[in-house]
């Protein structure tokens, strides 16, 4: 309701074109993805909030994993157990990564926004974050989905500042640092001169298609 109010509010001349449609949802992974015989795959497995859009990606490593551990006649129990432990390792990794996005928020003008920011994390995210914290260090586990430059991107981006800086940065020169931010600068300009504005783009690939208007042929006076 809350979300819903936001949006008309913000845009009021599209709030008579109809009524939110409002999609449900229940994430969650299941116990077992593997339980004798049977493997489940896919949202059969489980499903997280789209914001990362990971569906495909644990499809294809589901797909891989099974592969990996793909019994003969007989079911083993110890790599049933393995696929099942590695499957939800990886939903936790990107469940973590989720919740990132909410808890390190500087927004506090909504009830949602302030119960986000003091929310309980797990406690594998709250490691992440402290460790980020305290000298900038992002650590990539296993073959988690996310690589350090996406964790550091949204800890960063969000207001997630370091105290201190990793020590071997000291024994760098000043100079080669300067040059070496001043062309990932440039670089980084002329590609956003080079490209189109986001407007620009929308109006040229995305616009919405013009209403169609009726032809009414023209009768002649006779």
């Amino acid at each position: 309701a809350e979300a819903s109010h936001t949006c008309w509010r913000r845009w009021p001349d599209r709030a008579a074109s109809a009524a939110p449609r409002t999609l449900k949802f229940v994430t969650g992974l299941r116990r077992k993805t593997w339980q004798g015989n049977v493997v489940a795959l896919g949202l059969a497995a489980g499903f997280m909030e789209p914001l990362e859009s990971t569906s495909i990606h644990l499809i294809q490593t589901a797909i891989g994993r099974l592969i990996n551990f793909f019994p003969g006649r007989e079911f083993s129990a110890p790599g049933i157990d393995e696929f099942n432990r590695l499957t939800r390792s990886e939903y936790e990794r990107i469940r973590d990564f989720i919740i990132l996005h909410y808890h390190q928020t500087e927004r506090d003008d909504t009830p949602f926004w302030r119960h986000c920011r003091t929310m309980d994390v797990p406690d594998t995210l709250r490691r992440k974050m402290d460790l980020y914290r305290s000298h900038g260090r992002v650590f990539r586990e296993a073959d988690e989905l996310f690589t350090e430059a996406s964790w550091h991107q949204v800890m960063h981006g969000q207001g997630l500042l370091p105290v201190s800086h990793y020590p071997l940065v000291d024994l760098l020169d000043e100079g080669e640092l300067i040059e070496h931010f001043r062309s990932t600068q440039a670089l980084i300009e002329r590609c956003v001169q080079s490209m189109p504005s986001h407007a620009d783009y929308i109006a040229r690939h995305c616009a919405a298609a013009k209403p169609h208007t009726p032809h009414t042929p023209h009768t002649p006076h006779i």
